[in-house]
C-alpha cells in the first residue's frame, strides 16, 4: 500500500516538497484482494502446513471415552415427625440435590470408592486395558496402588451434574479406556447408594427409638390427665362445658399439639446432631456454636421467623371462619407470601453454606452439611414454636373471662385433649417409622449403569481438522497482510498515480519466452510482438510521443532508475524496438559506462563503442550496429573509461547527440541508476525527456519518490513520467488489469 505521508502534489508543484494527491480513494476491497492474490502461494503453503501438522497431531492423539452412570436422588418428603397441620412445606429439593452432589464428591465417598475398586480389581480379566487404576509394565506386569494413593488419584476425576429440571444426576468419568471409566462411575454410584441407604436406616432407627420413648411418656401423661379430669368431675359435679368454652378448649388444644410436636422434633434434631458430632471425632466442638452465631446474625433467622409468623397467622385466620371460600383465599394469600420468602431463604442458605464450606476440610464436608441442615431446621422449628406460643398466649387470655370452676374444668380438658392428640400423633408416626424401617430402600436408585459405549468423545477430529484449516488460512492471510505492511516497495501502478506521479505505462513480468520460441532473449517486441508485454511497450511509446507539446520534436529519451537491477536496460531495448516497429529510425545508445548491458542483449562485443568514439579512437560507422529489427540500431558503451561522468558531460557528448538527432528519429539512452552516480543527472540536462523506471516489489517507495523529486526539482518539463516494470497483473485484482491482459493476448484468445 502506498505511503500516503510522502508526497503532496500541489506543494510539490510549488516548491518541490512532498505532495499528497487529492485523487479518489482506492477501492480497499480491490486492494485487499490484490494483496491476497499476490500472496496466494505462501497462503496455500501455510494452509497445507497447518493441515498436515493438525493431521499428524490427531494421528498421535489418544482417543478419550466417556462413561456415564445415571442415578436418581429423590428429595426427602419431610421429617417423619413433621406436623401435617400446615399447607406449605419448606422446599429443599434443589438444595438437597446440590448437597448430595457434594457428598458424592466428598472424602468419605472417595475413600469408600477407593476401597471398593481395590476389592474388584483382582477379579478383572481386562486389566491390560487399564492405565488409571493400575500401572502396566512389561517388566513388572500389573501394579496395584495403595488405597491412599488411589483415593488421591480420584480427586477431580469424577464429574457429577444434575440434569436440568430432573432429580437425576450424571456421574461421568473420561479416560482412554471405556471399561475402566465405566467401572469407576458404577462403583461411585453403588457406593453412594449404599452409603445413603445406611444413613437413612440409621436416621429412621434413631427417630423410631425417640418416638417410642416420647410415646410412652405421653401415654403416662394422658393417664394422669384423664384421672385428674375424672376426679374433678366427681368432686364438683360439673360434667361438661358450654359450647363456646368447648370450642375454645378444642382450638387451644390443637395449637398445643402443634407446639408440642415442634418441640419434640426440635429435640430429635438435637439428638441427631449429637450422634453426628459423637460419630466423627474430627469435628470441632465449637462448630455448632459457630453455626448458631452465624445463623442468629444472618438474614436467615429473620426470614424463618417471618415465615413462621405468616404460617401461624394463616392457621388462626382459617380456624376463625367456617366459610370455605374465605379459607381458600386466606390460604392462597398466605402461601404466596411464604413461597416468595422461601425463595429468598434458599438463596440465603446457599450463600451461608458456601461461606462455611470454603474453610471446611474436604473429608468433613458431608458431615458439616448435615449438621448445618439440622441447625437450620432447628431455627425454623424454634421460630414456629415461638409463634405458636404467642398464639396460645392470646387464647389463654380468654380463660380469664370464664367462671372459676369452668376455668379449672377447661384447663383439665385442654390438658387431656392436647395430650391425647399428641399421643395419637406420636403413635401414628411411630407406626410409620416401623414400616419405613422394614421397607425403605433409600432415596437413591441407579437408572442407567452406563454399560453402552458410544465411541470416543475426544478428540473431535472433524472439528479439529476444520479448526486447523481455518487457523492455517487465517495465519496465511495474516502473513500476507504483514508482509505487505512491512514491504515498503512499490507494488502496483495505482500507488504511483495515487501519489500524484505521472505514470506512462506498466510492463508485465516477462514470461519465459524460450519455452515457445527457442530464443533466450528479452527482446520481447521482436520475439512476441502481439504479447501483453509488447502491447505495454506500444502504449509506452504512444504516451511518450504525446507527453510534451513543444516547438521542436522529442528525440533524445533518457531511461534511468533509482537503484540498480530495475529493468531500465530491458525497457530501453524494447522501447527502441517499439519505435522501430512504428516505422521510425531509432538508435539505442548505451550510456551506462560503469556496468553496461546493452551488448549482452544482442550478444555482441562491448567495444568499439561510445567511449572509443568520443576519444576519437574509431569512426562513427565502426560503432553503429544493426539489429534484427528493421530500423533499429544500437551503439554499445565501448571501453569503460576512468572518468565516465566527465566524459558524459563533455562538449563532445553534446555534439555527438546533436549529430545523432540529424541521423535518427529517436535516440533512446540507457543510463546508470540515479542514486548511485551522477551520470544520469548529467544526461538528464542534455536530453529532451526522461523516463524513470521502477520495478514492482523491489524498488523502495521512499527511494523512488526521492529520485522522482530530484528530477522534478531540476526540470519538471524534462521528466516525462514513470514506468512500473515487472508488474504481475495476474495477481492484481481489478477490471482494468484483467481487461488489458485478455485483449492484449490475441494468440491465447484464438486458442479458446
Amino acid at each position: 500500500m502506498p505511503d500516503k505521508d510522502l508526497i503532496n502534489f500541489e506543494e510539490f508543484k510549488k516548491n518541490g516538497e512532498p505532495f499528497e494527491s487529492p485523487k479518489v480513494q482506492r477501492d480497499l476491497i480491490s486492494e485487499y484482494l490484490s494483496i491476497l492474490r499476490a500472496n496466494i502461494i505462501p497462503i496455500l503453503l501455510i494452509l497445507v502446513v497447518s493441515v498436515v501438522v493438525t493431521f499428524l497431531f490427531l494421528r498421535k492423539s489418544i482417543n478419550v471415552y466417556k462413561a456415564t452412570t445415571v442415578i436418581q436422588i429423590e428429595p426427602p418428603q419431610g421429617n417423619i415427625l413433621q406436623s401435617s397441620f400446615g399447607d406449605v412445606e419448606i422446599s429443599k429439593d434443589e438444595r438437597y440435590i446440590a448437597n448430595q452432589i457434594e457428598v458424592l464428591k466428598s472424602y468419605i465417598i472417595r475413600d469408600l470408592v477407593a476401597g471398593a475398586l481395590l476389592d474388584s480389581i483382582p477379579h478383572r480379566d481386562d486389566l491390560k486395558y487399564f492405565n488409571f487404576l493400575v500401572s502396566n509394565s512389561e517388566n513388572s506386569g500389573v501394579s496395584i496402588p495403595s488405597k491412599e494413593v488411589l483415593r488421591k488419584k480420584l480427586i477431580g476425576i469424577v464429574e457429577a451434574n444434575q440434569k436440568k429440571g430432573l432429580d437425576a444426576v450424571d456421574i461421568s468419568v473420561e479416560g482412554p479406556y471405556f471399561n475402566e471409566a465405566q467401572l469407576i462411575t458404577l462403583t461411585y454410584a453403588t457406593v453412594y447408594l449404599n452409603y445413603n441407604l445406611e444413613l437413612s436406616r440409621e436416621d429412621i432407627q434413631n427417630v423410631k427409638n425417640y418416638l417410642n420413648s416420647e410415646k410412652d411418656k405421653k401415654l403416662n401423661e394422658l393417664n394422669d390427665a384423664e384421672a385428674s379430669l375424672e376426679e374433678f368431675q366427681k368432686r364438683t359435679g360439673i360434667i361438661q362445658l358450654d359450647e363456646q368454652t368447648t370450642n375454645l378448649v378444642r382450638t387451644i388444644s390443637d395449637y398445643d399439639v402443634e407446639k408440642n410436636t415442634a418441640e419434640i422434633e426440635l429435640k430429635a434434631n438435637q439428638q441427631r446432631m449429637n450422634v453426628l458430632t459423637s460419630e466423627y471425632e474430627k469435628i470441632d466442638s465449637n462448630f455448632v456454636d459457630y453455626v448458631d452465631a452465624r445463623l442468629n446474625s444472618s438474614l436467615l433467622a429473620q426470614i424463618q421467623s417471618e415465615i413462621a409468623k405468616i404460617e401461624v397467622a394463616r392457621d388462626v385466620d382459617i380456624a376463625s371462619t367456617n366459610d370455605e371460600r374465605v379459607k381458600e383465599k386466606i390460604r392462597a394469600d398466605a402461601n404466596k407470601k411464604i413461597s416468595a420468602l422461601q425463595t429468598q431463604l434458599n438463596q440465603q442458605i446457599e450463600i451461608f453454606k458456601k461461606g462455611l464450606d470454603s474453610d471446611t476440610p474436604d473429608e468433613l464436608k458431608g458431615v458439616y452439611d448435615r449438621i448445618i441442615d439440622a441447625r437450620i431446621d432447628s431455627k425454623r422449628l424454634s421460630s414456629r414454636i415461638a409463634s405458636l406460643g404467642g398464639v396460645i398466649g392470646i387464647y389463654e387470655g380468654k380463660f380469664s373471662q370464664l367462671p372459676s370452676q369452668s376455668i379449672e374444668l377447661a384447663k383439665l380438658q385442654r390438658t387431656r385433649n392436647s395430650t391425647e392428640k399428641l399421643y395419637l400423633t406420636l403413635e401414628e408416626k411411630y407406626q410409620e417409622a416401623t414400616i419405613n424401617e422394614r421397607s425403605r430402600l433409600g432415596n437413591v436408585s441407579i437408572l442407567d449403569p452406563g454399560y453402552d459405549n458410544y465411541g470416543p468423545v475426544a478428540p473431535d477430529r472433524p472439528r479439529i481438522m476444520l479448526f486447523g484449516a481455518i487457523t492455517g488460512l487465517i495465519l496465511g492471510i495474516a502473513f500476507a497482510f504483514l508482509r505487505n505492511y512491512f514491504d515498503k516497495t512499490i507494488k502496483t501502478p495505482d500507488e504511483i498515480e495515487d501519489k500524484g506521479g505521472s505514470l506512462l505505462s506498466w510492463i508485465p513480468n516477462i514470461e519465459n519466452i524460450s519455452a515457445n520460441t527457442g530464443i533466450e532473449s528479452e527482446f520481447v517486441v521482436y520475439l512476441r510482438p502481439t504479447s501483453a508485454v509488447s502491447e505495454s511497450f506500444k502504449a509506452l511509446r504512444t504516451r511518450i510521443q504525446f507527453s510534451k507539446l513543444q516547438s521542436r520534436p522529442l528525440q533524445t529519451i533518457l531511461v534511468t532508475s533509482s537503484i540498480p537491477s530495475e529493468g531500465k536496460t530491458l525497457v530501453s531495448v524494447n522501447l527502441a524496438g517499439s519505435f522501430a516497429q512504428a516505422g521510425k529510425k531509432v538508435l539505442l545508445l548505451d550510456c551506462d559506462l560503469r556496468k553496461p548491458k546493452v551488448h549482452t542483449f544482442f550478444k555482441e562485443e562491448r567495444y568499439p563503442g561510445l567511449s572509443d568514439y568520443l576519444f576519437n579512437n574509431v569512426e562513427f560507422d565502426e560503432i553503429v550496429r544493426e539489429t534484427a529489427l528493421e530500423g533499429m540500431y544500437f551503439i554499445t558503451s565501448g571501453t569503460i573509461p576512468p572518468n565516465p561522468s566527465e566524459l558524459l558531460g563533455s562538449m563532445q557528448m553534446k555534439k555527438f547527440l546533436d549529430f545523432l538527432k540529424e541521423k535518427y528519429d529517436y535516440i533512446v539512452i540507457d543510463s546508470p541508476p540515479l542514486i548511485t552516480v551522477t551520470d544520469s543527472e548529467i544526461l538528464f540536462n542534455i536530453t529532451d525527456g526522461t523516463v524513470l523506471i521502477a520495478q514492482a516489489n523491489k524498488t523502495p517507495t521512499e527511494t523512488f519518490w526521492k529520485t522522482y523529486q530530484t528530477l522534478y526539482n531540476k526540470n519538471p518539463h524534462n521528466l516525462l513520467g514513470c514506468v512500473l516494470n515487472n508488474f504481475s497483473f495476474k495477481s492484481s485484482y481489478g477490471y482494468y488489469y484483467n481487461y488489458y491482459y485478455y485483449y492484449s493476448r490475441p494468440e491465447e484468445r484464438a486458442k479458446k
